[in-house]
């Protein structure tokens, strides 16, 4: 379920913003970008978010910053010479004349100063990690009101369902008689005159009506149409197995649509295959 959350913290001297966001994903996929050399707190930041979501990809931006006073110098001297070394050594390794410029060492100090995250992030861990709750409480409240949302869509729907099957139950008890009267027809017009009560016209009625029986396939939609309304009205993260009852439900339409010799259980099937896959589309964001 899609959603965004922010949060922020920080003290005197160093402030940290924290930005999640979650798009669709029928598995959990959790990505982060982290300050340099905090790739250590990504399995910190995982196991949270794996508290809050089971389905998803969620991002999560961490920016930290070492707040600069006014009396900072423009050269940190010290790491200005490291670094310069470093680079010298580099030049000379690959065959590269080294000629730095004021410019260069503008550039190189601004770099340095830009590296503002400490290295050791377990030190601010425990600062961070309530803002991050609170991140993941704002997306969670965002992704609720969509699923109340979604709740009221998946009940209209299901309503829709429901009625479909009873259209297709009321019209599954005359396919046996328009078989059996087209059935006459067709021997009448090859000049075939049998009686009803003639042994291979039973028969073949027989044989018609078992193979067109459609009244296990109703009442197991009817099952799996109930079994969804009851995942809507629970507090677990059901969304695997609403997508589950959807392929049950489709595997059952599709039965009834094959058996169906008859042109208006068809359509039925058909208005309710097309709904169905709404649903199939909306229980993709339901966790």
């Amino acid at each position: 379920m899609t959603g965004f959350g922010r949060a922020t913290t920080g003290a005197a001297d160093w402030d940290a913003s924290i930005d999640i966001s979650s798009v669709n994903r029928k598995g959990l996929e959790i990505s982060c970008a982290l300050p340099r050399d905090w790739q250590g707190a990504e399995l910190q930041i995982s196991r949270k978010v794996k508290e809050f979501f089971t389905r998803g990809k969620v991002y999560v931006g961490v920016k930290f910053n070492i707040k600069k006073t006014s009396q900072s110098a423009i050269f940190d001297i010290e790491s200005l010479k490291s670094a310069m070394q470093k680079i010298k050594s580099g030049c000379e390794a690959l065959g590269v004349e080294f000629k730095p410029t004021i410019e260069t060492l503008l550039e190189v100090s601004r770099e340095l100063q830009e590296e503002s995250a400490p290295s050791d992030w377990k030190e601010y861990w425990d600062k961070i990690e309530p803002s991050l709750t609170e991140a993941l409480n704002s997306i969670n409240s965002m992704r609720e009101t969509e699923g109340e949302s979604l709740k009221a869509d998946f009940e209209s729907r299901l309503n829709l369902l429901k009625n479909f099957v009873s259209q297709i139950r009321e019209n599954s008890k005359n396919t046996v008689l328009l078989y059996r009267d087209a059935l006459l027809a067709r021997l009448k017009t090859l000049g075939l005159e049998l009686d009803l009560t003639d042994e291979r016209v039973l028969k073949e009625i027989s044989i018609f009506a078992d193979k067109c029986d459609i009244c296990e396939e109703i009442t197991r939609l009817e099952s799996h149409i109930s079994q969804f309304f009851t995942c809507l009205s629970s507090s677990e993260n059901n969304g695997r197995k609403m997508d589950f009852i959807c392929q049950e439900m489709g595997r059952e339409i599709n039965t009834i649509a094959s058996k169906a010799n008859n042109l208006a259980l068809s359509k039925i099937a058909i208005e309710f295959k097309n709904e169905l896959e709404r649903i199939r589309e909306q229980v993709q964001n339901v966790e």
